[in-house]
C-alpha cells in the first residue's frame, strides 16, 4: 500500500467522523426528564448509593473505578439504578473482551433508559463515537490503528507508570512481610515464655496440693479430737444427772420471776390509772374548781396584756384545760402538755390541743425561740439539777423577751426542796432567785400580787 492512498483513506475517514459529530451536534438534545421529587412523608427514604438528583457529570469522574466496580457506578449514574445481572454481565464481558470504557459507558447513556433518564456527560459523545467507529469492518480497524500509533507515548507512560506502582507495591508487600516475620518471632518468644510459666504454674500447683494434703491431715487429726473431747462431755453429762435437774429448775424459777415481773408492773400500771382517775374526779370539787377559776382570773389579769397579738403559749400540766381555754379566748394560739390521761381528754373534749405525756419531756423537744410563753399551773419540776434543767429549757423555748409563768398546787412538794423554806411552803423569793441565775428577769410586783406563783420574763 503506497503513502499517498493511505492519507487519502485516512482523510475520508476524518471527514466522516467530523460529519457525524457535527450532525449529533445539530440534533436537538432528548427532553430530559428529572427524576419525581422525593416526599419523605409519603415514600420511605432509599439508601442504595444513587444520587437521583445529579444529572450532569464529566466523563472523568465516571471512569475512575475498574472493572466490576466501574459498570456498577455507571448503572448507578447514568441509569440511576442498581445493576441488573443480565445488563451487569453483558458490560463486564464488553470490558473483559477489550472494549473501552467510554463504549461501556455510551451504551448505557445512548439506551433507551438512559435517555429517557437524560443523563448528560460531558466529553462521552465524541469518544463513544470512535469506540463505534472502531467496530466498523477495515475502516474500524483502520481508525484504532491510527488511535493507537497517535496514543503509543501516552501508553509508555502509563507504562512506566505501573511499572512505578508495582515497584512500590512490591517494596510494601516486602516491609509487610518483613513486619510479620518479626512478629511471627515475638509470638514464638512469647510462646517460649509462656511455656516457662506454665511450668512455673504446674510446679505451684503441685506445692499446693502438697499444702492442702497438709490441712486436710490437720483438719482430720482435729475432727478426732473433737470427737473424743464430745465424747467425753456426753459421758460428764450422763454422770451428772442433778445438774440437769438443777439447770432445769433455775429456768423455771427464771420463768417465775419474770410473771412476778409482770403482774407487778401491771398492778402499777393499774394503780396509776386508779389513781390518774381518782385525781381527775377530786379536780371537779366545787371548792377546787371555784379555787383555780380565782386563781386563773388573777394570771389572765397579769399575763394577757405582756402578750403580744396572737401569741403561741405552751401549757404543762394544765389540768383539763380550763387555764388555757382561758388564752385561747384572747386570740392566743395555746397548745399543752397533761401526764393525766383523764384530764387530757377532758381538755380535747373541750376542743383544746392538749397530749397526755411527760411535760418535761414535752419542753426539751420544742424548738429554739419558738414560743412567746411558757405557763405552768401543776407540774411536778422535782429539785436539784431537775429545777435547773427545766429552768435552761424553758429559757431556750422561749423567744428574746417570751414569759414565763408557773404556779404553786397546794403540794408544795411538787417545786422540790429548793423552791420551799423551811416551814415546806412554796417561797417566790427562793424561785426568783433561781430564775435570775438561770437567765430570767422577775417581776416582783406582779409575783406579789400572785402570791402562789411567779413571773419572770427572758432577759
Amino acid at each position: 500500500m503506497s503513502a499517498e492512498p493511505s492519507d487519502d483513506y485516512f482523510e475520508r475517514v476524518k471527514a466522516e467522523i467530523r460529519a457525524e459529530a457535527d450532525a449529533a451536534r445539530l440534533r436537538a438534545p432528548l427532553p430530559r426528564k428529572d427524576p419525581p421529587p422525593s416526599d419523605a412523608a409519603e415514600r420511605p427514604s432509599r439508601n442504595d448509593g444513587v444520587d437521583r438528583a445529579r444529572l450532569d457529570y464529566a466523563i472523568g469522574e465516571l471512569t475512575g473505578p475498574h472493572y466490576a466496580a466501574f459498570v456498577e457506578n455507571a448503572f448507578r449514574c447514568l441509569l440511576k439504578r442498581a445493576a441488573d445481572e443480565p445488563g451487569r454481565d453483558a458490560q463486564v464481558r464488553l470490558l473483559a473482551g477489550g472494549a473501552s470504557k467510554a463504549e461501556v459507558l455510551g451504551n448505557l447513556r445512548y439506551s433507551p433508559e438512559g435517555r429517557r433518564i437524560g443523563t448528560r456527560v460531558r466529553g462521552l459523545l465524541p469518544r463513544y463515537a470512535l469506540a463505534k467507529l472502531t467496530r466498523v469492518p477495515l475502516v474500524g480497524y483502520a481508525v484504532e490503528w491510527a488511535m493507537t500509533f497517535a496514543g503509543l507515548p501516552m501508553l509508555l507512560r502509563h507504562q512506566r507508570a505501573a511499572d512505578t506502582q508495582a515497584a512500590a507495591g512490591l517494596d510494601e508487600t516486602r516491609a509487610a512481610l518483613a513486619q510479620l516475620t518479626a512478629h511471627l518471632d515475638r509470638q514464638g518468644a512469647d510462646q517460649q515464655a509462656l511455656g516457662g510459666r506454665l511450668e512455673q504454674v504446674q510446679q505451684d500447683v503441685g506445692s499446693l496440693r502438697v499444702y492442702l494434703e497438709q490441712r486436710a491431715e490437720t483438719v482430720e487429726g482435729r475432727a478426732r479430737a473433737l470427737e473424743i473431747r464430745s465424747d467425753k462431755t456426753e459421758t460428764l453429762l450422763r454422770d451428772l444427772p442433778e445438774l440437769r435437774h438443777y439447770i432445769h429448775a433455775i429456768n423455771h424459777w427464771s420463768v417465775s420471776l419474770q410473771r412476778s415481773f409482770a403482774d407487778v408492773e401491771s398492778t402499777a400500771a393499774a394503780d396509776a390509772e386508779r389513781t390518774d382517775a381518782l385525781i381527775a374526779s377530786m379536780y371537779e370539787s366545787p371548792d377546787a374548781t371555784a379555787e383555780r377559776e380565782a386563781r386563773f382570773a388573777t394570771w389572765l389579769s397579769l399575763l394577757a396584756d405582756r402578750l403580744p397579738e396572737n401569741a403561741r403559749v405552751l401549757d404543762l400540766g394544765g389540768g383539763d384545760g380550763s387555764w388555757i381555754a382561758r388564752l385561747a379566748e384572747r386570740g392566743a394560739e395555746v397548745s399543752g402538755f397533761e401526764t393525766n390521761r383523764f384530764l387530757a381528754e377532758r381538755a380535747r373534749l373541750r376542743g383544746l390541743d392538749v397530749a397526755n405525756g411527760d411535760p418535761f419531756a414535752a419542753l426539751t423537744r420544742y424548738a429554739d425561740a419558738s414560743v412567746d410563753a411558757i405557763t405552768s399551773s401543776s407540774t411536778a419540776i422535782g429539785s436539784g439539777d431537775a429545777i435547773a434543767h427545766w429552768f435552761e429549757h424553758a429559757r431556750r423555748v422561749l423567744k428574746p423577751g417570751g414569759w414565763l409563768l408557773f404556779g404553786c398546787a397546794a403540794d408544795p412538794r411538787r417545786f422540790g426542796d429548793l423552791l420551799r423554806n423551811r416551814a415546806g411552803a412554796f417561797e417566790p423569793a427562793l424561785a426568783g432567785a433561781a430564775l435570775n441565775a438561770a437567765g430570767f428577769a422577775v417581776d416582783a410586783a406582779a409575783s406579789r400580787a400572785l402570791r402562789d406563783a411567779v413571773l419572770a420574763q427572758r432577759a
